[in-house]
């Protein structure tokens, strides 16, 4: 019996990531998904150079009274990054908070984690990033409820 509730849970957690209907679990609750969208004129250009695009998370906070040594230079705690590469046509990247440094959420004032979301081009095709795109900042807490959804245009596109 113990097998099949097992093997039960492992098609749930299957089905629930297939299509990226639902944020990784894999490192829950620090998960979550990100749905880009293209200007027309971005995703031709990205097509063109065959560029990828990065989303790239850092986790933070604010420091505990007695963790204030560990503060970085803007007085947050650092709790890791992720960056993770999806087409450059776009579309849903999953950040599975691997990146998060889960021993220094002891430091914080409160164990609520925050996160700042930005995307750009990866740089494959030359040095510049090439996207001008939306971001996201809140509690980890909000970007688990539902995909977040960023917007990116060509850099000077009006």
């Amino acid at each position: 019996m113990r097998d099949i509730v097992f093997a039960s849970g492992l098609l749930a957690v299957a089905a629930a990531t297939v299509g990226n209907a639902a944020p990784a679990r894999a490192n829950a609750p620090f998960g979550f998904a990100v749905h880009v969208t293209l200007s027309p004129k971005a995703a031709a250009k990205l097509a063109a150079l065959h560029e990828t695009i990065t989303l790239s998370a850092s986790y933070f906070g604010d420091p505990a009274p007695d963790a204030v040594r560990h503060a970085d230079e803007v007085g947050q705690i650092d709790l890791g990054r992720q960056n993770v590469e999806i087409s450059g046509a776009g579309g849903t990247g999953m950040i599975d908070g691997r990146g998060l440094k889960r021993a220094r959420l002891a430091w914080l004032a409160k164990p609520e984690p925050q996160v700042n979301l930005n995307v750009y081009s990866s740089r494959r095709s030359g040095p510049n990033n090439l996207l001008d795109c939306t971001f996201f900042q809140d509690l980890v807490a909000v970007a688990t409820r539902r995909p977040i959804e960023l917007t990116c245009k060509l850099i000077g596109e009006t």
